[in-house]
């Protein structure tokens, strides 16, 4: 068991992000699979954390079934991702939810074929009615090189995936 860090007087020493300060120091961003049309089973979104020195903190996702009934599948990715290629998707950039920005250090990509789901990293599962938006908490910490991916189970041809996350330095 680790015993935090005390000051001189025997009080606890705590590192606390706040999310109001990460949005302004422009570490926040959200990246938007926009309404596409992919095959059933095919992965609406994915992202990975190309940080060397910092976690992301994928904190909330907001999923819209389109024009059908659609069942999503989240997933870590664990095994055979190979995004940087054009044939495995449309590169989405992160747009910064703070003022100034600059290129947040991921690998994003719409209709991605470059990952394959393994079934025991599947985390949550949300089937939406027609037309049906939600929003959801997700607190998922990807390291470097980690991922996650959003699969569209079940085809809508125009479903729509927003991720947000923020950036933490590595401890």
């Amino acid at each position: 068991m680790k015993l935090p860090t005390v000051n001189p007087d025997g009080q606890a020493l705590a590192k606390a992000s706040v999310t109001d300060e990460l949005v302004a120091n422009s570490q926040a961003y959200a990246w938007n699979s926009q309404n596409i049309d992919i095959a059933a089973a095919g992965t609406i979104i994915a992202l990975r954390n190309d940080s060397p020195d910092q976690d992301l903190v994928v904190e909330r996702m907001i999923l819209s079934a389109g024009n059908a009934d659609t069942r999503y599948e989240v997933h870590k990715v664990t095994a055979a991702y190979t995004p940087a290629t054009g044939a495995n998707g449309a590169v989405i950039l992160g747009v910064p939810m703070g003022p100034g920005g600059g290129k947040a250090p991921v690998e994003c990509r719409s209709n991605e074929t470059g990952n394959a789901q393994v079934a025991a990293n599947v985390f949550m599962e949300v089937t939406l009615l027609i037309t049906t938006t939600i929003e959801l908490q997700v607190g998922l910490v990807l390291g470097g090189g980690e991922a996650i991916a959003v699969d569209q189970v079940t085809e809508s041809t125009a479903g729509a995936v927003i991720l947000f996350g923020y950036f933490v330095d590595r401890e």
